[in-house]
């Protein structure tokens, strides 16, 4: 890309606004999006209105009560990822050099579960604040690419059912890539996930381990 054409990028103040467009794509919700980065809401509404307008392009579209992604949207979303996980590992890196390497957890969670996901994380991180987290949400086929590269710590996978009292029910699998020894952190994330049901309504969840994986069950309404 010709140096010209990120001019606007700078010019526009445009990674805060990205930084903004990546919170609501995940979450769904100006609203969520605000809460989580401790901005109010009309600064949030502000700062997707400048960007959409910056790249000339309609991200999001109201659905309901909700947000939903555009096909740019969606192109921008990842962007996004590959952006900040270029920023991650040059912090990292940098961090070494500094010989204080932080603590980083690195989620990839299907659309399903993309919220979840978000809220495992956000409780996981309020318990350990000094915890560096990322979320990548993708579908089904790109996740096992990214576990065959092991590009994450955990995958979170979603899958409805009905048990035979014919209550509702989502099951979520934990998984991760074969042949790569989960960190330290990533077990810790893992084990208050299944015992402790870390981020899920203790009133209305049930966690256990099955053979085939690491699992929590959500009854649903």
């Amino acid at each position: 890309m010709p140096r010209s054409a990120l001019r606007r990028f700078f010019r526009h103040g445009m990674f805060p606004q990205l930084m903004v467009f990546e919170a609501v794509a995940r979450l769904g919700s100006v609203t969520r999006a605000a809460e989580e980065l401790h901005l109010a809401q009309p600064t949030v509404s502000t700062q997707l209105k400048k960007l959409a307008q910056a790249l000339d392009a309609t991200l999001f579209e109201q659905q309901g009560r909700g947000l939903v992604l555009t096909p740019a949207g969606r192109e921008l979303q990842e962007v996004c990822a590959e952006l900040f996980g270029v920023l991650e590992r040059a912090e990292s890196r940098l961090a070494a050099l500094r010989g204080t390497q932080p603590e980083v957890l690195r989620i990839a969670a299907a659309p399903a579960a993309r919220q979840s996901a978000a809220r495992l994380l956000a409780a996981f991180c309020s318990r350990y604040p000094g915890v560096q987290a990322s979320l990548h949400v993708a579908e089904h086929a790109q996740l096992v690419e990214r576990m065959h590269r092991a590009e994450d710590d955990v995958y979170l996978m979603a899958l409805d059912g009905e048990a035979p009292d014919g209550a509702r029910y989502r099951q979520w699998s934990l998984a991760h890539a074969s042949g790569r020894q989960l960190t330290p952190l990533a077990q810790q994330f893992v084990r208050e996930v299944l015992l402790d049901g870390l981020g899920l309504d203790a009133n209305n969840s049930q966690a256990g381990v099955n053979r085939e994986s690491h699992a929590t069950v959500e009854r649903r309404p």
